[in-house]
């Protein structure tokens, strides 16, 4: 399960080793600058208040066409000058249209950001409120939502807030990737019909405020239904008499129920806001239509729960709506109070339960609503209410203002957004109702714990951040155990932008550094985190400056697909570097090659043979020698003889436009004393001019009768 707060500062030097260290590269104390995080900026500071503006017909339907002159904005009732105005309109998508084939990079690089005008959608699986039941239908309607309610370039998050998943992709590429995890996802919530059963909003209001009528209105319920301990009624009264109100006093049954129920839902209820406040926070500064979908049963207003006002203050401060599809469907007497279960409710108490079942979503609801989002309700028309999200965010307005009132006093500031004189007939205007003003003292508040918030808040983000280059690759090995498989993710770092602090004709500087892969099909993650302490000779860093400083660390993972996501922060400077790689992990036992080595460098291993050092780079220079080296597993082995296989292999290098620049014939492999295949080629780059280029593997085992084909792209680079 993703914990509610990652590992991503803390540094567990001792246990997980250093990384892949460089000559001239040693250990030394932090610099004290290290230990200073960097100022947090405000989202929504002062300078300029941006509001996220949707205007929808009668029908629901999208306006466009509106400018800046048919908008009013007033923050505590005053009127704001808009200085900044964007009308964004997204294309619908095309009938019929599916997932686009794609191909995994072999490498990933965060040197090319993604631009943020798109649309995102974090899409809040509450599986710890839904039941089995409700979980199948909100499955059908988030399908429903990715297959015609995204548009090529939006981004969706879809979170469990189990813990089962936290998967981000751009649309539509990633579509069928997020319909997978989906499909896996359970509702975990099972429904109470014991005979001394409670809704949460009863719990709530006997734990908490020790309300005397429902607990009266609980303990005839009890008596109907039998409930053992219910005829221990504190005040003498019996099944049938007529109750008194005498505020306080409550059978034990009631009292320990009440507790139990509220303890157990106030637990549910904390995981799923601290989840969504994550999902949240990691939005903050991302530009564009944002928005967070909560796909649930509910839970109760709790004034006491500190984390629901966390939740609305994070959601005003990153522009983020949150909108509430209930999947309880249309509201009816749950199953569990009809005759089926016992006598039937007395008709004094029907249309009070049916009330308490309608508050124990109110919590949802008022979140919903106090964000600018919508709920949809006592529908049993999911995917049409949760298609409504999508539709109304198709054309939106961002609006732009510099407040009249500068205080920094951390109060609320309400925002009110109207359509001009005889504009908004018919029309309704949905944006945020406020945000909390910047506090004195809050920028260089540290993190809390052992907590980076900076880091955190980069892990949770799903776009990348280039203020500290990287780039990434996967190698994918030998199986090491029973369905276990050795993977090497290598990642390369720009050193050119750190802020190095010379000491001695010595560069220092510290790096915190994590990785975080979650598996596709299982939603387990798989994390390694250290911090880098860097000392650098002058011939070391300009070498460095070159060839970019390499990390590599080993997994061992079960098959399957996997999104990584690297995280690199300058602790000098506090400037970060995000990158997500994608891979995939084979089945051991087939026949199969090992991710080919490619690199311009070979070193000398403990065994004195020679191989290519693992790096990232997938550029060489002209005249340069190309060592590729790689494994072929799963091969048939001879049955009547040497029970030794027989493959061959051979490649060619093909230029953009599918000439061939050199090839090889296939030859046989000399396999090992056990029977292990590898082979080393060096392939003289002479004579390739500047340009894209791919190399072609194929191998064949010759005694199954099989041929593999790998394609491993590289660039030519002149200098």
């Amino acid at each position: 399960m993703r914990p509610l707060f990652p590992l991503a500062s803390v540094f567990l030097l001792a246990l997980v080793g250093s990384p892949r260290s460089s000559p001239g590269a040693e250990e030394k104390p932090a610099h004290p600058a290290a230990q200073a995080p960097a100022s947090q900026t405000f989202p929504t500071a002062v300078e300029l208040v941006t509001v996220d503006v949707t205007v929808v017909d009668r029908k629901g339907k999208a306006m466009p066409g509106l400018d800046r002159e048919d908008f009013v904005v007033t923050e505590n009732g005053t009127p704001q000058a808009i200085t900044s105005f964007e009308a964004v309109a997204v294309p619908e998508p095309p009938a019929g249209a599916g997932s686009r084939p794609t191909r995994l990079a072999p490498t990933s690089s965060n040197l090319v950001v993604e631009p943020r005008r798109s649309r995102t959608f974090v899409v809040v699986f509450d599986d710890i409120h839904l039941s089995p039941a409700q979980a199948l239908r909100a499955k059908g309607a988030v399908a429903e939502f990715l297959r015609s309610g995204v548009a090529e370039g939006d981004r969706v998050v879809l979170v469990a807030t189990g813990g089962g998943a936290w998967w981000n992709a751009r649309m539509p590429e990633g579509r069928e990737q997020i319909l997978g995890i989906l499909k896996r996802l359970d509702g975990r919530y099972i429904p109470d019909s014991s005979p001394d059963r409670l809704t949460e909003y009863e719990a709530m209001r006997i734990e908490e405020y020790q309300d005397q009528q429902v607990a009266d209105k609980v303990q005839r319920r009890f008596d109907n239904y039998g409930a053992q301990g219910s005829q221990q009624d504190p005040r003498g009264v019996k099944p049938g008499d007529a109750y008194t109100s005498a505020p306080g006093i409550f059978s034990d049954l009631i009292r320990s129920r009440a507790q139990e129920v509220h303890n157990l839902a106030t637990s549910r209820n904390k995981i799923t806001l601290k989840v969504m406040t994550r999902a949240v926070e990691a939005l903050a500064g991302t530009k564009g239509r944002k928005a967070m979908i909560l796909v649930s049963q509910g839970f109760v207003y709790d004034i006491q729960l500190d984390e629901m006002k966390k939740l609305v203050e994070a959601s005003t401060r990153a522009n983020v709506p949150v909108y509430f599809i209930d999947t309880r469907g249309l509201q009816a007497l749950p199953e569990a109070f009809t005759a089926a279960f016992g006598r039937p409710l007395e008709a004094q108490d029907t249309v009070a339960v049916l009330a308490d079942i309608t508050l124990d979503a109110a919590g949802a609801e008022a979140i919903s609503l106090d964000t600018g989002g919508f709920v949809v309700k006592n529908s049993n028309d999911l995917a049409g209410g949760i298609s409504r999200v999508s539709s109304e965010s198709r054309v939106y307005y961002l609006l732009g203002y510099n407040p009249t009132d500068l205080r920094r006093d951390g109060k609320f500031r309400k925002i009110e957004v109207k359509l001009g004189s005889g504009k908004g007939k018919g029309l309704t205007v949905r944006s945020r109702r406020g945000y909390y003003a910047p506090r004195d003292g809050e920028a260089g508040a540290g993190p809390k714990s052992n907590t980076d918030p900076v880091i955190a808040q980069a892990l949770d983000s799903p776009f990348e951040v280039a203020d500290v280059p990287l780039r990434v690759t996967s190698y994918v090995f030998d199986e090491v155990m029973l369905n276990q498989v050795s993977v090497t993710l290598a990642t390369e770092i720009d050193v050119r932008n750190l802020d190095f602090r010379e000491e001695g004709g010595v560069a220092n500087d510290a790096l915190a550094f994590l990785i975080e892969a979650q598996h596709r099909e299982t939603g387990e993650y798989y994390r390694y985190d250290q911090k880098i302490e860097l000392a650098l000779q002058p011939a070391t860093r300009e070498r460095l400056e070159r060839t970019w400083y390499p990390v590599v660390r080993e997994f061992t993972l079960p098959p399957g697909g996997y999104q990584a996501k690297i995280v690199v922060r300058d602790l000098n400077s506090g400037r970060v570097g995000t990158v997500i790689h994608e891979f995939e992990v084979p089945e051991a036992g087939t026949l199969r090659v090992s991710s080919p080595v490619l690199s311009d460098t070979v070193e000398t291993g403990t065994d004195g043979a020679k191989r290519p050092v693992l790096t990232v780079r997938r550029s060489f220079a002209p005249g340069s020698v190309l060592y590729c080296q790689f494994s072929v597993y799963g091969a048939a082995r001879d049955q009547n003889g040497s029970l030794m296989p027989r493959v061959t292999a051979g490649y060619e290098i093909r230029r953009a436009n599918g000439s061939v620049f050199k090839r090889s014939r296939p030859t046989e492999i000399t396999p090992t004393s056990v029977g292990a295949l590898l082979r080393l080629h060096g392939i003289s780059l002479q004579g390739a001019a500047p340009g894209e280029y791919d190399l072609v593997l194929t191998i064949r085992d010759e005694l199954a009768g099989k041929t593999i084909e790998v394609l491993e792209p590289f660039a030519v680079v002149a200098g």
